[in-house]
């Protein structure tokens, strides 16, 4: 008899679209046992900055009673929305926008140690300009299946995740990065070089095959996987069809119907025993509308590729 992939069935919570009270029992009816959540006051809820030691327990235990886990939690999307060309090397630390950030993050790895959960989330600035109507390096980036991270740019970035990494050092807390096609680790190329430059193992990553596609890098299924493997912490797993890359033109749907390789994904992770969490997300919005309805498609289409491979 065969052996089942080692697959942790997981969720970003927030794409549900309900609050985190209401979620928590969908999320464990369609399937999830771990879940992924950013506690930000922007969702209509306490961030993790702001609630009591006693609200951050009475949190988790509402979590457990619902037989589910949490694995990876932020208080905003720490670093996401800064561009990293606003930051100057040698002042980085004290832009008020970075540190107000870095001082949040420092707040989730104190609550992920308190509660036992084994990591935080991250991203890695955006590149110049990302934010605006213009873009300006996104055809660059797509022709280059990512984009050329300058000297300057990398040694800013090596710079703010050693100050994240000994912090997570001292917490003992590995802290998971995200993939974003607005952010410098947007393909596993880009991320291989930052986290090899910082040189903590402290540094892992939420791997975004999706993202990674749409951001040019055609080999996202095998050489992706290489690249990320030894930092791998789990998957942030949605599907798009890319239909001009270098317009930015792309189409969010159903996963397994869009670009991105998935059974080659999976299999890989099966042959190399990769013990990793699946984090379901959506994007996609079905014909009813219903936020709810898309993750049941995500999930029942993702376990129909699981038994496939």
């Amino acid at each position: 008899m065969s052996t089942p992939p080692p697959f942790k069935m997981a969720m970003y919570l927030p794409e549900l679209g309900l609050p985190f009270s209401a979620a928590l029992p969908v999320a464990a009816e369609i399937g999830a046992k771990h879940i992924w959540h950013n506690f930000s006051e922007t969702r209509d809820e306490k961030s993790l900055v702001d609630m009591s030691d006693a609200e951050i327990d009475a949190m988790a235990a509402e979590v457990r009673s619902h037989g589910l886990e949490l694995f990876l939690i932020l208080a905003g999307a720490h670093f996401k929305q800064i561009h990293l060309a606003d930051l100057d090397l040698d002042t980085l630390q004290d832009h008020p926008d970075f540190r107000c950030q870095f001082d949040a993050l420092v707040r989730c790895m104190e609550v992920a140690k308190h509660l036992g959960i084994p990591a935080v989330n991250a991203f890695t600035f955006a590149w110049p300009g990302e934010y605006t109507a213009q873009k300006p390096t996104w055809p660059m980036r797509w022709l280059t299946r990512g984009g050329h991270i300058a000297p300057v740019d990398m040694d800013k970035l090596v710079k703010a995740f050693s100050l994240v990494a000994q912090k997570a050092e001292d917490y003992d807390i590995d802290v998971a990065l995200s993939m974003m096609c607005w952010n410098y680790t947007n393909t596993t190329r880009n991320f291989r070089r930052v986290v090899e430059a910082v040189g903590s193992r402290r540094l892992k990553v939420m791997w975004g095959p999706a993202d990674n596609t749409n951001c040019g890098e055609s080999d996202v299924a095998s050489a992706g996987f290489y690249n990320v493997r030894p930092h791998l912490y789990g998957l942030h797993i949605k599907d798009l069809r890319v239909n001009d890359g270098l317009a930015l033109d792309f189409d969010y749907c159903p996963i397994g119907e869009g670009d991105v390789d998935y059974p080659t994904v999976l299999g890989n992770l099966r042959d190399h025993n990769c013990d990793v969490y699946l984090s379901v997300a959506t994007h996609f919005v079905p014909a009813s509308g219903d936020r709810v309805e898309a993750m049941r498609i995500n999930y029942d289409n993702l376990r129909q590729l699981i038994a496939q491979i």
